[in-house]
């Protein structure tokens, strides 16, 4: 009874697989959810890499194959040369495919609810966890994009000013004096 409370059960977790990531002022939003970043409660790097298991018709080919090179005379052998040519090739897609790397970033938020954004780059997984950090320690609202399939980060730094009065603002390329401009 006591294990389902300590247990690490991954049920709840829904994996989010997307391209674009964005945080406006305090919230976090990427598919269709918007999260406010103040309950985000932790955020943790899961290694979801798995191996493949190994195919089982791969197993039959290869006794086909034989069976049908060494038991039967004449020009059946040719198939069996086939079959066996094709269960090589097979196991050397095997091969070369049967380690999936993937990365998850688990954000746990307050509701209990833990998206996991999944993506193949660790390092940039790793950047996005400094970034929200640095967003969830700090006040100061802040327009960030996450991009997964280029791996980017873009910070939108530009000035938003409410009201001004009795102040110049200049803008575009400035050359020259600022006061003879003005």
């Amino acid at each position: 009874m006591l294990s389902k409370f300590f247990s690490e059960d991954e049920s709840n977790d829904n994996e989010i697989n997307t391209s674009i990531i964005k945080i406006r002022g305090r919230t976090l939003i990427f598919v269709n959810s918007i999260y406010q970043i103040s309950n985000i409660a932790s955020l943790r790097l899961l290694n979801l890499s798995r191996v493949q298991p190994f195919p089982k018709y791969l197993v039959w080919l290869i006794i086909i194959g034989l069976a049908l090179l060494f038991v039967f005379p004449g020009n059946i052998k040719i198939f069996g040369v086939v079959v066996l040519a094709y269960a090589g090739w097979q196991f050397y897609q095997y091969e070369r495919n049967k380690l999936r790397v993937r990365y998850g970033l688990k954000i746990s938020l307050n509701s209990g609810e833990k998206p996991i954004i999944t993506n193949s780059d660790a390092e940039f997984l790793k950047q996005m966890m400094l970034v929200l950090y640095n967003i969830m320690n700090n006040d100061e609202p802040r327009a960030v994009t996450f991009n997964l399939d280029q791996r980017q980060i873009v910070e939108d730094k530009s000035i938003n000013i409410d009201s001004m009065f009795g102040s110049s603002c200049v803008s575009g390329n400035v050359t020259g004096d600022v006061v003879s401009n003005v």
